[in-house]
């Protein structure tokens, strides 16, 4: 009990404190998050300009855990708010209005944009991942919740700013050089967050509007004002304006746009393509200019023919002469001249390379696309190349297309490091606004290697170039190798070309083409400076990545040639035109061998984007365009890859939505791209950051893939989009395919079932390829269905029999197509009565031709004549001169001569031996020569009767034949040297196997080399032929006249100098003394004998000094004639001090080593020759001879001063001379280079430091600048051009210096005008003398004295420079009569002051006119609005961003373009005036319906009103006559079929008869009365509903099984038991294998591999025992025939035996093969019988076993033991029996009855084999019988008709319904 209160009181106590608790945490969860700013923004840089971020939550400023996501802003990940904590955590009210950034669940619908726009939220720039920037106007959190905005922030003014402005208008260095943003002034870009500028915008006095169109706009702003600007929510991202600068043929040939050229090569690509040349491709090329400027006869001769116009754009920012006109100090004309530092005729050279036609060259230097029309957009302006570069970049494009430009190239850009900018978005804006246009930018040539690591940098993209749906393309070489490494490797990037990746990470450049040495047209009014070689006044080479972009532009105008005249493309898009480049592009392999080194990086990679342009392979392209798809949509493609294919690749592109300069990433729709192989394997390309994306397989598998493009996300959409493939395949679009076979639905016979048939019909299942379906239900080959499914070359069987009656070459071609027949061996399908494969002769196929000579009787020949008996299967035919079996035909016609022998069948010569060579049985060599040669070949001519045959032409000795033809006891000379190998036969070769000519010691044929007579085996000297023997082995001699004769004989010895063959002891050839003669004649060292015998290396003393003659030997004596004791230097020379070193000779120099000092015995050496001796350290130098005497002696000393030259070991700091040359200086304390010494040459004014100043007399002093004036003398020691500044104002007095001081006397600040350092008050550059206005830092120029400053970008600047004027409001310092403070230019009543504008010209002023920018007619709704009508209503006025508009609740006309009808009360559509045009029935009920009646309610929007419609709710019905609920509407919802009959049908059509309602109509129901089945698709009796009667397992499969749980199912044994569940399904007799053992169940005897035991495993095969009786003897005198039975015994009670006698050549069977079936009537044991034929003398074994049908093992085997032998071959031996059997046989009487003994038993053999033939022959019939019937039936169509009468039906099969 204790407890349990215990634990009532501590829940109690629980619950209390969680009471307490609560509130507390409750407090925390509800709390405001935490502030947290981070950002990647410099907001030091910020702040110093008066901007900070606002720290608010809602600027997204909270810690990220607290967030509901994120947006990716380009300086931060923005945190979003969560919609339900917006009021609470900002503390704000309920209702939102203003610009805020809200998010969706991603991906983002498509369609939730315009759900918001119906909601009054209007949303413009896409935040990645899943937001909109939008105008909310007063919406409420919970209204904004039914949107499913979930989460919601808005931009702070640190978001919106790009750094590089802020520096610019701080006065700092800038990280891109854009002179438009200095200190306190710039001109800028916006991008707005919607259409509208702020609110006092054009009032703000710090700022100037130069241009605004749609949300983009261009300002000129002060710090102060910029400031302002970021703080509006109107405002969404501020940056300098651009400063664009240009981006500055064997090209053409690289890319292969030369081949596309080419009209022979494209024909013969494709029968039918021409050649291209631009032709009808209009080019806008915008550049500088054009040569001349003016389409007259001075322009340039390449482009004069072919100009559609020239247009030159004046600067939008300059201050025009009067409105519409700019007058020439903003427009110069387009005149491609020399004013322009950089880019000399830069636009003309561009043209030129686009479609120069090389009129002024005779066609030797043209563009690649000579045809194309020129639009020209000359942007240069008095010098200033972009000058003339609309501030809106949309505006070009707008002008281009209105002329019907294609293509729009450019080769300028801004050099902004991979930025994304305003121009950027105004790029895509454009390219998706005009997406016919193909806009082309060059990357940049700010490509370096700033890090020196021999790569390229990455990172130096210019913009636009950056934008996403252009073209950016960067520069490869070109092959112009005369001129260096630039241009010698066409595999390789240019060095300058611009490298990506965008600051986004997006692969740019897009491509790449050639842009080294281009060669191009040049302006004749332009300077060469920018030329890279001239060729002359009218071509110059030039390169950038400005060169490589107008060559990818010829080639896009040949492509859009291609696209439009030879494929039929109307309007290709220009997605589609960067898909196929993609798609066909080339990865570059770089050139420096490195695959991570530039191009040599697989693509795509920043250096060449996907690789080089390839113009040839982009021709055959396969592709899609137009498509488009929403979030989360899928569009996919099948198509079909051959065998041996080229890699593929795939390529997806598309022109996405503009972004916003301040987001992370700039992708807004995301498409990816995937991929099926043949195998079902996937690969997926994910990729959300380009609209750009390609796929590359290699050696691609053969057969059908797929391709789908999916909408991942696309918030803005739906998304249009290109896809292409790299070759020309077929893309069948895989939502109308259902059966995925590449066949359209409407297109495909079999829309169900996959299929390749493309003839017969299209899309169904052709098996073998051919083109012709396979036979079924619906199509027989009556109707053109293939008769052999399996055979590819075979479609048509008119006579049924199995072969195809198409010609050869195709498969087994039918000889006689409309007769049946099973010949098979001289021609295919005709009669062959005798069933012998050779077909019967006819008229048209005699037995000339092939046909059966012997049509009556089975046979086998084929070489003397077809098919006739061939006993010994030779393929000749037997003898039957009675012409039996046919003609008669004799061994003389060709018969067979060697009956039994069937590999002999002639004899030409007569000689017993057959013609056919070995193997043959002994085959005839000389088949025309009767010969008895019997050993090296048979039949052959054999002089000397040894066996051997003779030699002849064609058989050699070396082949075998007589060596020695004569010669009857030798045949063989193995090694031809004439002697005969049998050792026993005449002059026998003792070396039989090799060639020799020894004839001495009885040793003959033997190898002989000195031919001496002595076999080299018995010759001591073979290769002697002087010499023969050597007694004592010592290799001399002994004959003493042959060669080197031995002195020495009786002994062995080996000296060689002096004497041959006497004892040597020290072995160095020269030979003892032999004082007394032992050895042969005395012999002292008088005679040369050695004089030291124990000394190999020494033999003679000249001068006998003791020291031996051989200077290399021991203690060699270098003076042989001299004696002399000298061992030092040389041995045995003179020495006159004794020191051991030679006194010098001719030969021998104290360079030598001999003795320098040859009278001092202690000095000997002087290396170096300058007289000190080497020996006690005299000489310091002993090596090198010299004169120096201070520092150190004897070393070289090259001026004479005494002191040394330096060397490695003795430096400067050691004394050494520092000016060896310079005999007045020696020693140089700083290493300056000028001496220490004061009065010698160029003596150093400071010694002790080092310097190189040199002016003003002043010597090696510190020159920091390198002027030459020593830093204490220069006023500006660290610039070179200056060094004096008097009134030290910093700017130097040298006129000709850097900034050179205009006033050197008075200290000044001034810096423009080229005067510098005069005094200047307002610091604006321009001193006080020279500013008009100088207390004006923004104008300083003033020409007409009206106080308004000149310059254009500084604040008022005056409008009308040249008049003196006070218009104040539009513009500054023009003319204003009336003093309104609008010039008269812009004053509509120039004269009257209280009336100034009527923006519209419609004759209303604009305080009266409702429409103040629009010229309108209205007069009864509102006064001076459109009224397209004239009906007095205004038409409506949509409203625009702040502006609320005027739609027809106020009063606008209803029917803006119907005159008679204006108001629609119900706002239907339909008028309410009842006589106007299509008056509303129904004027006061909203409705829409317009068949029967106008404007009346139309509940399913089918056009019939509700009333009348009989389907109501369905908008594709709207009628039923028969009443039966399925609507007469062909193309509506379930269309009735039978529109007259009410039905209730619905499987294969609706509303039609259906007796047995089971769905499927009466007329295609196959079982009538049946409602479990209705079809049988595959038309074999099966229904297709497997759970219905006569179900068909295999629905879409012909098949005939019907046992087991698979009918209908293919069964290729005929069994009737399915493949799929038959255990044996090619043997009919097998079906189940319970065991698994691999032996069937079925227990019917002769079945295949029949399971004696069906349920054990480890038992299978039956047993059998068996006996054989034994043939007897055989005597072939008599006959060969015998005969043998055996009997085979078996306890199988139901089984099968095969009796096999295995066959051998020499004995034949009548029959191999006996099979015997034992069951209950049989009994145990049964006996078969066998006859044989015995051919040829012999003992054989005969092997015969008993196997069960089916099964490789025996159950018994018996050997028989036959002997053969043949009486008729007597021994000569005769005894005396014999002798009385001989005489017997003389007598008549005898004769007479062995000759009818002989008679009878001849006759019986006859019967009896002629018996066995006839059973032989009618077996193989039998068998070929079934065969042929089997081949029957397999290839039997069995016709539809007959199938159907079985079944009961007699109509035609329907074909299965739609969508079945």
């Amino acid at each position: 009990m204790w407890n349990r209160n215990r634990v009532r009181a501590s829940a109690f106590i629980t619950l209390l404190l969680v009471q307490i608790i609560t509130p507390l945490a409750m407090i925390n969860v509800s709390a405001s998050p935490q502030t947290n700013i981070t950002t990647n923004v410099d907001l030091d840089l910020l702040t110093e300009i008066g901007i900070h971020p606002s720290g608010d939550v809602e600027n997204g400023w909270i810690e990220p855990s607290k967030a509901l996501s994120q947006i990716n802003l380009l300086y931060r990940n923005a945190n979003v708010i969560p919609l339900d904590s917006w009021v609470e955590w900002t503390e704000s009210s309920n209702y939102i209005q203003g610009w805020y950034v809200i998010t969706h669940t991603f991906p983002i619908p498509t369609e939730w944009k315009s759900e918001l726009q119906e909601s009054g939220i209007d949303c413009y720039s896409y935040l990645p991942p899943n937001g909109f920037h939008c105008e909310i106007k007063g919406h409420t959190v919970e209204q904004l919740d039914d949107l499913n905005v979930e989460g919601i922030f808005q931009l702070d003014s640190v978001d919106k700013v790009r750094e590089d402005l802020v520096r610019g208008l701080l006065g700092q260095e800038t990280n891109s050089y854009n002179p438009y943003a200095v200190e306190d002034f710039a001109r800028v870009n916006l991008m707005l967050s919607g259409e509208e500028l702020p609110e006092g915008t054009y009032s703000h006095r710090s700022i100037k509007v130069n241009s605004h169109d749609g949300r983009f706009a261009t300002l000129t702003v002060n710090a102060d004002s910029f400031r302002w600007l970021v703080m509006q929510g109107e405002i969404e991202w501020v940056e300098t304006s651009p400063y664009f600068l240009p981006s500055n043929t064997v090209g053409a040939g690289i890319i292969h746009a030369d081949d596309i050229k080419d009209s022979t090569k494209m024909n013969n690509a494709v029968a039918g393509w021409n050649g291209l040349d631009g032709s009808g491709i209009i080019v806008t090329v915008a550049d500088s200019g054009i040569d001349n400027g003016v389409n007259n006869s001075g322009m340039h001769p390449d482009f004069a023919d072919h100009i559609t116009g020239i247009l030159s754009w004046p600067n939008p920012n300059c201050a025009w002469s009067s409105p519409g006109v700019p007058g020439p100090s903003c427009d110069d004309g387009a005149e491609d001249d020399n004013q322009m530092a950089q880019g000399n005729g830069h636009g003309t050279h561009v043209a030129g390379s686009v479609l120069g036609d090389g009129t002024h060259s005779n066609g030797a230097i043209v563009g690649v696309a000579p045809e194309a029309n020129l639009l020209f957009h000359a942007w240069e302006q008095n010098g200033c190349f972009g000058c003339g570069i609309p501030n809106n970049l949309v505006d070009m494009l707008d002008l281009a297309s209105e002329n019907g430009s294609r293509i729009h190239t450019n080769s300028w850009g801004a050099p902004y490091a991979g930025v994304y900018t305003t121009s950027s978005a105004q790029i895509d804006e454009g390219t998706v606004k005009h997406d016919e246009i193909v806009v082309l930018f060059a990357a940049g040539n700010d490509g370096t290697d700033a890090d020196s690591n021999g790569e390229v940098d990455l990172d130096s993209l210019g913009s636009p170039s950056t934008a996403k749906n252009s073209i950016t393309i960067g520069a490869s070489e070109n092959y112009r190798p005369i001129y260096g490494g630039n241009a010698d490797n066409i595999s390789g990037m240019a060095g300058f070309s611009s490298r990506g990746p965008t600051d986004d990470g997006r692969t740019k450049p897009d491509f790449v083409a050639p842009g080294t040495f281009i060669l191009s047209t040049f302006s004749r009014s332009a300077g060469t400076g920018a030329c890279w070689d001239v060729v002359n006044s009218s071509y110059c080479y030039m390169g950038g990545t400005s060169m490589a972009t107008p060559i990818a532009a010829g080639a896009t105008a040949l492509l859009l040639q291609h696209l439009i005249e030879n494929r039929g493309v109307a309007n290709p898009s220009s997605a589609l035109v960067k898909a196929i480049y993609g798609a066909n592009s080339h990865d570059m392999m770089g050139q420096f061998s490195s695959p991570t080194n530039g191009a040599g990086e697989a693509v795509p990679n920043p250096h060449e984007g996907l690789g080089l342009l390839n113009m040839w392979s982009s021709k055959d392209a396969s592709f899609v365009d137009y498509e488009s798809l929403s979030t989360s949509d899928d569009r996919g493609w099948s198509f079909n890859v051959p065998a041996a294919a080229q890699d593929l690749q795939l390529a997806l592109a598309y022109n996405d939505p503009k972004s916003t300069p301040g987001a992370g990433t700039h992708l807004v729709n995301d498409l990816d791209l995937s991929v099926k192989d043949p195998s079902g394997t996937w690969t997926h390309l994910s990729d959300d950051l380009n609209n750009l994306r390609m796929l590359n397989f290699s050696s691609p598998t053969a057969g059908t893939w797929e391709v789908h493009v999916v909408g991942t996300s696309v918030p803005d959409g739906p998304q249009f989009f290109s896809l292409a493939l790299n070759a020309d395949y077929s893309l069948t679009n895989l939502t109308l395919d259902a059966d995925f076979d590449g066949v359209e639905d409407d297109d495909d016979d079999c829309p169900l079932t996959f299929g390749n048939s493309t003839n017969d019909r299209v899309g169904c299942i052709d098996t073998d390829g051919d083109g012709y379906s396979n036979p079924d239900g619906v199509w027989t080959t009556a109707n053109g269905a293939d008769a052999l499914i399996s055979v590819k070359t075979q479609w048509v069987d008119q006579d049924g029999d199995g072969y195809g009656d198409n010609p050869a070459p195709a498969f087994q071609p039918d000889g006689c197509t409309i007769t049946a027949g099973t010949s098979t061996t001289d021609r295919f399908g005709c009669p062959d009565a005798d069933s012998d494969g050779y077909s019967d002769p006819d008229g048209g196929w005699t037995i000339a031709s092939g046909a059966d000579s012997c049509p009556a009787v089975v046979g086998i020949s084929s070489v003397d004549r077809n098919g006739c008996p061939d006993e010994d299967s030779d393929g000749v035919s037997d003898p039957d001169p009675s012409g039996t079996n046919g003609s008669v035909w004799t061994v003389a016609n060709g018969a067979d001569a060697y009956l039994g022998d069937s590999s002999q069948w002639i004899d030409t010569d007569g000689d017993t031996y057959g013609d056919n060579p070995p193997p043959a049985t002994t085959g005839d060599s000389c088949p025309a020569t009767s010969g008895t040669s019997t050993l090296d070949r048979y039949g052959c001519t054999d002089t000397d009767s040894d066996g051997w045959s003779d030699p002849d032409g064609s058989w050699t000795i070396a082949n075998g034949a007589d060596a020695f033809m004569n010669e009857p006891t030798q045949w063989v000379d193995t090694d031809g040297d004439g002697y005969g190998d049998n050792s026993g036969g005449v002059n026998p070769d003792h070396c039989p196997s090799i060639a020799g000519t020894s004839s001495q010691m009885g040793h003959l044929g033997c190898p002989d080399t000195d031919g001496d007579g002595y076999w080299d085996s018995d010759d001591d000297f073979p290769s002697d032929g002087t010499q023969w023997v050597d007694d004592d082995d010592d290799g001399y001699g002994e004959n003493p006249a042959g060669n080197n004769p031995d002195l020495c004989p009786t002994v062995q010895g080996f000296s060689n100098q002096d004497r041959k063959g006497c004892p040597d002891t020290d072995g160095d050839g020269y030979s003892d003394e032999d004082l007394s003669g032992t050895n042969g004649p005395v012999w002292t060292t008088v005679d040369g004998a050695d004089i030291w015998p124990s000394d190999t290396t020494q033999w003679a003393d000249s001068d006998g000094d003791g020291y031996g003659d051989n200077s290399a030997g021991t203690n060699g004596d270098a003076c042989p004639s001299t004696s002399g004791t000298s061992t030092a230097d040389r041995i045995g020379c003179l020495d006159s001090d004794g020191d051991s070193y030679s006194n010098a000779d001719i030969g021998w120099t104290i360079e030598d080593g001999a003795d320098a000092f040859p009278s001092d015995a202690s000095e000997w050496s002087d290396f170096d020759l300058d007289g000190l001796a080497d020996q006690g350290g005299e000489d310091a130098c002993p090596n090198h001879a010299g004169s120096s005497i201070h520092d150190r002696l004897g070393c070289p000393d090259t001026d004479g001063d005494g002191y040394s030259d330096a060397d490695s070991g003795w430096t400067f700091a050691n004394g050494a001379d520092v000016f060896n040359s310079d005999p007045t200086q020696w020693n140089d304390t700083d290493s300056d280079g000028y001496g220490d010494e004061e009065t010698g040459n160029l003596a150093d004014d400071c010694p002790n430091v080092w310097g190189d100043s040199w002016r003003n007399n002043t010597l090696g002093c510190l020159d920091t600048d390198q002027d030459g004036w020593a830093d204490q003398e220069d006023a500006q020691p660290d610039e070179s051009t200056q060094w004096s500044d008097i009134d030290g104002d910093g700017y130097g007095d040298n006129l000709a210096g850097v900034m050179p001081d205009a006033c050197p006397s008075v200290a000044g600040n001034s810096t423009l005008g080229n005067r510098m350092g005069c005094l200047d008050d307002d610091g604006d550059g321009w001193d006080n003398d020279n500013d008009a206005i100088d207390d004006n830092p923004t104008q300083w120029l003033d020409q007409d004295g009206d106080g308004y400053g000149d310059n254009a970008t500084g604040l008022e600047p005056d409008s009308c420079p040249g008049v003196a004027g006070n218009s104040t409001i539009d513009r500054f310092g023009c003319i204003d009569n009336d003093g309104d403070g609008i010039s008269n230019e812009s004053d509509s009543f120039p004269d009257d002051p209280t009336r100034s504008q009527d923006t519209d010209g419609d004759g209303f002023d604009d305080l009266e006119d409702n429409c103040i920018d629009v010229i309108g007619n209205s007069t009864i709704d509102r006064i001076g609005c459109r009224d397209t009508d004239g009906d007095g209503y205004s038409d409506v006025t949509l409203p625009v961003g702040n502006s609320a508009g005027w739609n027809v609740s106020n009063g606008a006309d209803a029917f803006p373009l119907e005159p008679s009808q204006w108001s629609d009360n119900d706002g239907d559509g339909y008028g309410d005036n009842a006589s106007g045009f299509q008056a509303d029935d129904c004027p006061n009920e909203e409705g829409y319906s317009n068949i029967n009646e106008f404007g009346c309610p139309d509940g399913d929007n089918d056009g019939t009103s509700q009333d009348d419609d009989a389907f109501p709710d369905d908008s594709t019905q709207w009628s039923d006559a028969d009443g039966d609920g399925f609507g007469d509407n062909q193309n509506g919802t379930e269309p009735d079929a039978c529109i007259s009959v009410i039905g209730t049908s619905t499987i294969d059509r609706y509303g039609c008869p259906d007796e047995d309602g089971d769905g499927a109509s009466d007329l295609n129901d196959l079982w009538l009365g049946d409602n479990s089945q209705w079809f049988d698709s595959d038309g074999d009796g099966y229904g297709d509903q497997e759970s219905g009667t006569m179900g068909d397992s295999c629905p879409l499969t012909f098949g005939t099984s019907s046992q087991g749980t698979k009918h209908g199912c293919l069964d290729t044994d005929g069994d009737l038991w399915a493949d799929i569940e038959d255990e044996f399904p090619t043997e009919d007799s097998q079906w189940l294998d319970s065991d698994g053992d691999g032996w069937g169940d079925n227990q019917t005897a002769g079945s295949y591999k029949l399971d004696h035991w069906p349920n054990d495993p480890l038992k299978n095969a039956g047993e059998a025992e068996m006996t054989c009786s034994s043939p007897p003897e055989i005597d072939l005198a008599s006959s060969g025939q015998f005969t043998f039975t055996c009997t085979i015994t078996t306890q199988m009670s139901s089984a099968g035996v095969r009796v096999e006698w295995q066959s051998m050549s020499s004995v034949s069977a009548d029959s191999n093969i006996q099979v015997l079936t034992f069951n209950s009537e049989t009994g145990s044991t049964q006996t078969v019988s066998f006859a044989g034929n015995a051919n040829s003398l012999g003992d054989y074994n005969l092997i015969i076993t008993a196997k069960e049908p089916g099964s490789d093992v025996a159950m018994d085997t018996v050997s028989l033991s036959l002997v053969v032998e043949d009486s008729r071959i007597v021994d000569e031996i005769v005894d005396d029996q014999t002798d009385l059997i001989n005489k017997a046989l003389r007598e008549p009487f005898v004769q007479a009855a062995l000759g009818g003994l002989v008679l009878f038993v001849l006759m019986g053999a006859l019967i009896i084999r002629g018996k066995s033939n006839t059973i032989k022959r009618n077996i193989e019939r039998r068998e070929h019988a079934q065969v042929v019937l089997k081949n029957r039936f397999n290839n039997q169509a069995v016709s539809d008709e007959i199938r159907r009468v079985e079944f009961g039906l007699n109509r035609d099969i329907p074909p299965p319904p739609p969508g079945f």
